[in-house]
């Protein structure tokens, strides 16, 4: 038979911790924080390559034409100086004639060249009949003539080298 219970008893010393228990289950994620402060700017990067060249743009309008130009005030003059010369013998085959063997329209100069330039023209006349280009090759000191087997520029025949020189003139 069981009697009553008795007053309790003082609390005793506790007693040893237990061994450590498994580890429970996670819990679920917590509300995010604020953002941290701005962090200092990094270096800059390299240069990157060149990118290719765009397509060529549209061709613009064509611009207003210009105000007319007046040459009427401009006069092109032409001078002509012809050298003659003529054969004291026969030639039968191609000759080089100085030009100081030549008289300048009837008039024997010191000294004179052939003046051919970028606004002037030759041409050479054998007996009054123009030449073709190839026939001749002219220097500033000479005539050469190219002659053909079987040609001949018989004695006293007149030969005549033509230079024609334009100038311009103003005259307003």
């Amino acid at each position: 038979m069981t009697g009553k219970q008795g007053i309790p008893g003082p609390v005793g010393q506790q007693g040893k911790s237990g061994s450590a228990g498994g580890q429970g289950v996670a819990g679920s994620l917590g509300v995010q924080g604020p953002p941290g402060a701005q962090g200092l700017q990094g270096l800059a990067g390299a240069n990157g390559l060149p990118g290719s060249a765009g397509a060529q743009g549209i061709s613009g309008a064509t611009g207003p034409s210009g105000p007319a130009v007046d040459i009427t005030d401009i006069e092109i003059v032409p001078t002509a100086k012809r050298y003659f010369y003529f054969t004291p013998e026969d030639i039968q085959s191609s000759v080089t004639i100085r030009v100081d063997q030549f008289s300048v329209d009837g008039m024997q100069e010191a000294f004179q060249l052939f003046n051919v330039g970028s606004n002037s023209y030759a041409n050479l006349y054998i007996n009054g009949m123009i030449q073709e280009s190839t026939s001749y090759s002219l220097t500033p000191s000479s005539v050469t003539i190219h002659l053909d087997e079987g040609e001949t520029i018989y004695s006293d025949t007149p030969i005549i080298v033509e230079i024609v020189q334009f100038r311009a003139r103003y005259s307003a």
